[in-house]
């Protein structure tokens, strides 16, 4: 048995594919949760999750100390 960690209280589950978890969050948000596997086996990609959130159709990447947004 695998038990993948991923919702918080009030949180939902989308869709689940081979390659990715799509989780509505209590706030109406959806994270794209990507899976990997490696040689331990499946992971959560945590390097690459995608966050669909309200806004004004821009979109934002951000680093540690560098913030892009495009229009």
């Amino acid at each position: 048995m695998m038990k993948i960690g991923v919702l918080r209280k009030g949180d939902q589950v989308l869709n689940v594919t081979p390659e990715f978890i799509a989780v509505q969050r209590k706030n109406g948000e959806v994270d794209i949760i990507p899976l990997a596997k490696d040689e331990m086996g499946l992971r959560v990609d945590i390097e690459h999750i995608v966050t669909i959130g309200y806004g004004n159709n821009t979109v934002q990447a951000a680093t540690d100390e560098i913030v892009v947004t495009t229009f």
